[in-house]
């Protein structure tokens, strides 16, 4: 916009060579100085809008080190603005002391005018990449807030079985892990839901409901203790009774709790993502778990 009030003085400059009055060069070097404000005003917004970034909630970290790049440029491109306009301020001075010297007053206001054009689109640009980076801040607190709700939906859904210890809900991240002990599920060695588990399984699916497009990943775990040879047939390791496990829970979510197949998975680990000490009781009773996963959406 300023470089617009600067090309008429130029025109002028030049055509006229040295004729022009000194009212009609402050009159255009007034309007210039008007646009020069409300692009400080702009800058200062801007100033305020990556302030503003800045106090994300320590979870945004990466992207507040980003914001605090754009901010920094910003704040370059603003020393530029300024050295621009003591540029212009010295021309001003030379065009009424020494009119003769028109034509080389000339090319420097070219010069700076060039300058100042650039500047403005680098300011341009970094505008451009702060509101992207906004923009990705709000969707990621965004997804950070509704899993929270989540968690706590899911705590006063299952404050009862959380008090009894069977089952757990906790927050990684931006993933909603429920942790379900084995006992409360299956008998030893089995894949059928006991009916006391299916309780628990339509509660969590009642909550998940909800919250839909987000993906869910149901993870079998065992602790180490070798199948029996009773079960061998069925079950050669803990790894196949665990995938099992996790299968016949997400059954359960998708024909019996109503979420959406094309985004539930199941998988078995077996006995090698324990919790517990698998070397006493308590620890292996922590082990034999199913874990429900819930990602946000996009994020797994």
């Amino acid at each position: 916009m300023r470089g617009r009030g600067l090309l008429p003085l130029l025109a002028s400059l030049l055509l006229l060579g040295g004729c022009v009055s000194l009212d009609e060069f402050e009159r255009k070097t007034s309007e210039a100085a008007s646009l020069r404000r409300q692009l400080d005003d702009a800058q200062a917004r801007i100033g305020s809008l990556a302030h503003d970034a800045q106090n994300l909630r320590q979870q945004l970290e990466q992207k507040r080190v980003e914001n605090e790049e754009l901010t920094q440029s910003l704040s370059m491109a603003r020393r530029y603005s300024q050295q621009t306009e003591s540029r212009v301020a010295d021309l001003r001075a030379q065009v009424s002391t020494q009119k003769q010297e028109s034509e080389t007053t000339g090319e420097k206001l070219v010069r700076i005018q060039k300058e100042f054009e650039d500047n403005l689109q680098k300011t341009r640009q970094l505008e451009a990449s702060l509101n992207d980076t906004r923009a990705r801040l709000a969707r990621f607190e965004d997804r950070v807030r509704l899993q929270a709700q989540l968690e706590k939906d899911l705590e006063a859904q299952l404050a009862a079985e959380a008090k009894a210890k069977s089952v757990e809900v906790k927050r990684e991240g931006e993933v909603v892990v429920i942790t379900v002990a084995s006992g409360i599920l299956f008998a030893p060695g089995s894949v059928a839901i006991k009916s006391q588990g299916n309780k628990v399984l339509a509660k969590i699916a009642a909550a998940l409901r909800r919250y839909p497009n987000r993906e869910v990943q149901v993870r079998g775990n065992t602790d180490n203790q070798r199948i029996s040879e009773r079960l061998a047939e069925r079950w050669e390791t803990n790894w196949e009774l665990s995938a099992g496990r996790a299968t016949r829970v997400l059954r359960y979510l998708v024909e019996g709790g109503g979420l959406d197949p094309r985004h539930v998975s199941a998988a078995g680990q077996g006995e090698f993502r324990p919790t517990g000490d698998n070397a006493t009781p308590e620890g292996r009773e922590r082990n034999r778990r199913v874990e429900i996963a819930v990602f946000p959406p996009e994020a797994k």
